[in-house]
């Protein structure tokens, strides 16, 4: 077992800008560094050693488990990180998309277009983000990665010493994954304003612009209390949140054979199902990615479609019709 000595200050542990002697004392005391066996160690699970005080690790540095200093974050995002970056990029798309195809109804033309405006506003918001994102003007970035849940929620991981002194240590641990979102956000706002104001000065009116304006700070929102839920849930939300779609367009669309036809032809119907097959295909490739499975499971995102359409006969109820004289068919 470890023989620990701890040297307290008036409200701290032992510390000094030169470190800690063996013996456990030190010449000047600051805050909250405590001496195992001649080894600095600082309480808590977030708690790092920077400019020789305990203290949260600055943003972009992370702390080393093993020699609890503040190290800087210069590893790459693993590809489910990248998924997870996506799936807020997809978030943001899947909203416009939805708005606009409410307003353009059958028009081709102004279907394109707004598809295009949309898409253009969100590469360059992701273009932007990269570029000014830590190393800045390269479109790589340093991560922290991400260990556990609770890495998410460092507020709630504040030490206390002895109950009476807490050494307050919340930081961004999963740097850049929860600071990155919101500056997405917020050039995903700044350049939809700009872009669509600038190439049609009408379409500001619009309820697609109005709705932005709304849902892109929902996102904010819900992402700064429930990021690391989202973290970890968000390859079956999408698998969930696209069958219920598909569920959806299908009953609205569809009432035989005949209709699939018909529907094909028509943009908004074909723009929502393309949605829901990048959206289930999306939370299936991040199940494949977090768990390691194989990628043939990609083959089953068109699955529940097919489904849908070839069962359609068996799914749709069917009223009674009434003959002229108001008895039930088959009546005698």
């Amino acid at each position: 077992m470890y023989s620990s000595t701890v040297v307290y200050s008036s409200t701290v542990l032992c510390s000094s800008p030169t470190g800690c002697r063996g013996d456990g004392t030190s010449t000047t005391t600051t805050t909250g560094i405590i001496q195992l066996n001649g080894i600095m160690r600082c309480p808590g699970r977030y708690c790092g050693i920077y400019q020789d005080i305990c203290t949260a690790c600055p943003r972009g540095l992370r702390v080393n488990l093993t020699s609890e200093i503040c190290e800087p974050c210069v590893n790459k995002p693993v590809f489910y990180d990248w998924l997870y970056m996506g799936f807020m990029l997809l978030t943001i798309i899947f909203f416009h998309m939805d708005t606009l195809t409410r307003n353009i109804d059958d028009d081709v033309k102004g279907a394109g277009k707004w598809i295009a405006v949309t898409i253009l506003e969100t590469v360059l918001s992701v273009l932007l983000t990269l570029l000014l994102s830590d190393p800045y003007g390269s479109f790589s970035v340093h991560s922290c990665g991400v260990d556990s849940f609770l890495d998410w929620y460092s507020v709630f991981q504040n030490p206390a010493i002895r109950f009476t002194e807490t050494i307050y240590c919340e930081s961004e641990v999963v740097y850049p994954l929860y600071s990155i979102a919101f500056k997405f956000l917020g050039f995903c706002l700044i350049l939809m304003l700009v872009i669509r104001t600038w190439y049609h000065p009408v379409s500001f009116t619009t309820r697609s612009v109005y709705a932005a304006l709304y849902f892109i700070p929902s996102v904010a929102l819900v992402h700064s209390v429930c990021c690391g839920l989202i973290y970890y849930s968000f390859p079956y939300l999408c698998v969930i949140g696209s069958l219920i779609f598909n569920a959806v367009i299908m009953s609205a669309s569809l009432q035989n054979f005949d209709d699939v036809k018909d529907n094909l032809g028509k943009p908004v119907f074909m723009i929502q199902i393309v949605m829901y097959w990048v959206l289930h295909g999306y939370g299936i490739l991040s199940i494949v990615a977090y768990n390691s499975l194989s990628y043939w499971y990609l083959f089953l995102t068109p699955i529940p479609t097919l489904f849908y359409i070839v069962t359609l006969p068996f799914s749709l109820p069917v009223a009674p019709s009434n003959t002229p004289d108001g008895a039930p068919d088959g009546a005698v």
